[in-house]
């Protein structure tokens, strides 16, 4: 079984470590792309050589793991989604971990062997790996991955199976939601200062209740805002694609509002 993850950052190596069970589980090979490193590498139970390269341009399945920036107007760099999709669409099983648009993959040719994959495994100390995977596509192929994943997962790891756009939209929901929560507990950090009381003995007390989840309320005096990669531009996406649908987003505006004032934007 041959792999390609296609895109060797944050998520890609993520990607990779999560993977490398199924080297010895099911006799794979992960090879890895990335052009802005310059890595090409193959790893398989037989030699494991990170520098030997590899020419084939068909795989099992390829992790599309590549950057989807944001352009001046808020909106979604998708190229290099779409050329990693064009370069190995002859492949079987395409899984797409970049976050993209609603509505990008249906607008795909032939799109049935792409399955949209959100990835939540982050950078930042309210990061733990994922006990959960989401799936969206046509059943035959989200079951093709979800079947790699038992060879790299104990039992107790769960599977959620939707379609393309739900996929799509909730990697942006759970960002504008985590933008929400940092921007929220930092008014109440401002509030409780101006009343001369202790946020960390404040967050504490609210914690207390089980309804709220601990992620993302810690405070920085010096950087009262969210400022990560992913939220940074995911807002902005979120907002951009959905005034293209002529759908207003009242809340998500005024968070990322709040945070570019305070940011002295």
């Amino acid at each position: 079984m041959d792999i390609l993850i296609y895109g060797y950052g944050n998520i890609g190596k993520h990607i990779y470590t999560e993977l490398l069970p199924t080297i010895k589980n099911c006799d794979a090979a992960i090879h890895v792309y990335d052009k802005y490193e310059n890595i090409q590498f193959v790893s398989d139970p037989l030699c494991m050589d990170l520098h030997r390269g590899w020419t084939t341009s068909k795989f099992d399945y390829v992790f599309i793991c590549v950057p989807t920036e944001m352009k001046n107007d808020g909106s979604v760099n998708t190229k290099e989604v779409l050329d990693c999709i064009n370069k190995y669409s002859n492949s079987d099983t395409l899984v797409i971990k970049s976050a993209v648009p609603v509505g990008f993959t249906d607008k795909i040719a032939n799109n049935n062997n792409i399955v949209v994959s959100p990835e939540f495994w982050g950078t930042t100390q309210h990061s733990k790996d994922p006990d959960y995977i989401i799936l969206g596509g046509y059943r035959d192929y989200t079951d093709k991955v979800a079947n790699l994943y038992s060879y790299a997962k104990d039992g107790y790891y769960k599977y959620h199976f939707t379609d393309h756009k739900t996929a799509e939209l909730v990697k942006y929901m759970e960002n504008c939601w985590i933008a929400t929560k940092v921007t929220f507990c930092n008014e109440f950090a401002e509030i409780a200062k101006e009343f001369g009381i202790s946020y960390p003995e404040l967050r504490e007390l609210w914690l207390a209740d089980s309804r709220v989840s601990p992620s993302h309320t810690y405070v920085y005096p010096d950087e009262p805002y969210f400022n990560s990669h992913c939220l940074n531009k995911d807002v902005p996406a979120l907002i951009n694609f959905c005034e293209k649908q002529g759908i207003d987003t009242p809340l998500i505006k005024k968070v990322l509002e709040i945070r570019n004032s305070k940011k002295g934007f």
